[in-house]
């Protein structure tokens, strides 16, 4: 697939907490090894096209915002920092919630480079990768999960299997790296 100027590869929340062997995310689960297999094929991906190719969407949250006592990407932690080859040469957008598109400035990014095409990678699966997927549909973007630039918990792989089939029905398309490159 040729990446367009009207299409970016959006990187979802590749963020310590979620993405290495110390954050809270994998002390809550046994294992992280999809996680790592999935960072390690995004920063494939970001050594091998040109940065205009991409958008960065880091999540700063509250404590406690999705659940009580549970505290994740918060501004100011090692946890919220970026854990991906980035550079401040990228977009980078911030965001408050699980979608992307809870960000204002993402949002006017899209709709003023005249985008109309999101190709998703990133992590959480089940929540920020899904919600901004569902969003985006929503709005008449065309929609590629980039299934091995997607990650979540070993211990939940059933939840992305369910994502990948429940936003496949609703018009979003599955698309590999290598298709990429």
């Amino acid at each position: 697939m040729e990446i367009t100027k009207n299409a970016k590869i959006i990187i979802i929340d590749a963020q310590k907490d979620f993405t290495h062997p110390a954050g809270l995310y994998a002390s809550k689960h046994p294992g992280i090894t999809q996680i790592l297999a999935a960072k390690n094929q995004v920063n494939h991906l970001l050594a091998s096209l040109d940065k205009e190719k991409f958008v960065i969407i880091r999540s700063d949250y509250q404590p406690g915002q999705f659940e009580q006592g549970v505290s994740m990407c918060i501004a100011g932690t090692t946890g919220n920092q970026l854990d991906i080859n980035v550079d401040n040469h990228f977009n980078i957008f911030t965001k408050t919630a699980h979608s992307s598109f809870s960000s204002p400035d993402f949002k006017a990014y899209a709709k003023a480079s005249g985008i109309n095409t999101l190709i998703l990678s990133g992590f959480l699966a089940e929540y920020c990768v899904k919600q901004t997927a569902l969003d985006a549909l929503q709005e008449d973007y065309q929609v590629y999960l980039l299934t091995d630039c997607i990650g979540t918990g070993d211990d939940v792989q059933s939840r992305m299997d369910s994502m990948l089939l429940e936003l496949t029905q609703k018009g979003a398309k599955l698309l590999h790296s290598k298709e990429l490159l």
